[in-house]
């Protein structure tokens, strides 16, 4: 690579620094749960086996390629043990791109996903940008929980209301899956008996 070049890959290495710092938040529709729930085409509880970015066909934009590896298929995706994601930004060489409210991943950690249908190209989105991720933590007591972060996001209500997205308080994950599940009239959803009053 001669001078010229390196010093062109810098700049733009640097423009793409200062537009991310710059482009502090994203906007989109809002979701509530119970929408993420029933709009999307599937959910799964998943670890990130593996990630990488790469350029696409035509050399314009850096796409993220996430591996998950399903351990427990709550909606849609049935038999399926894999399932590879496709997302904007990322970093290729000395290259970064970034879409601020777009979710992260990183090797190993436990998520839950609420994924739209497959796109031209064959991979499945996160509902929501950042919206449709939920990651699961683990507390002092080894019990396992999920938090929703939004760090970067605006959403959209339909009556036009831009707000920041809030984080979420975190909940036992068997007890958010159960909920959604009992929303969704799944099986594995909660039986409650109708006879029994509830509190």
């Amino acid at each position: 690579m001669n001078r010229a070049n390196r010093i062109a890959t810098v700049a733009f290495a640097a423009a793409a620094l200062l537009g991310a710092n710059l482009a502090t938040a994203t906007t989109v529709q809002k979701f509530t749960l119970s929408d993420l729930a029933k709009k999307s085409e599937s959910i799964v509880l998943a670890r990130v086996d593996d990630q990488s970015s790469r350029w696409d066909d035509n050399h314009k934009e850096i796409y993220t390629f996430i591996t998950l590896h399903v351990l427990e298929p709550v909606k849609g995706a049935k038999g399926e043990t894999t399932i590879t994601l496709r997302q904007l930004g990322g970093s290729v060489d000395n290259l970064i791109s970034v879409v601020p409210g777009m979710p992260t991943f990183r090797k190993g950690e436990e998520v839950v996903l609420f994924l739209s249908p497959k796109d031209r190209a064959g991979y499945p989105w996160v509902m929501g940008l950042q919206q449709g991720k939920y990651t699961v933590v683990t507390d002092a007591n080894g019990m396992k929980h999920v938090r929703n972060d939004v760090d970067g996001l605006r959403t959209m209500a339909p009556n036009g209301t831009v707000s920041e997205a809030k984080v979420s308080t975190e909940q036992p994950l068997n007890a958010f899956l159960d909920g959604i599940k009992t929303q969704l009239n799944l099986e594995g959803k909660v039986q409650v008996d109708p006879t029994t009053p509830t509190e």
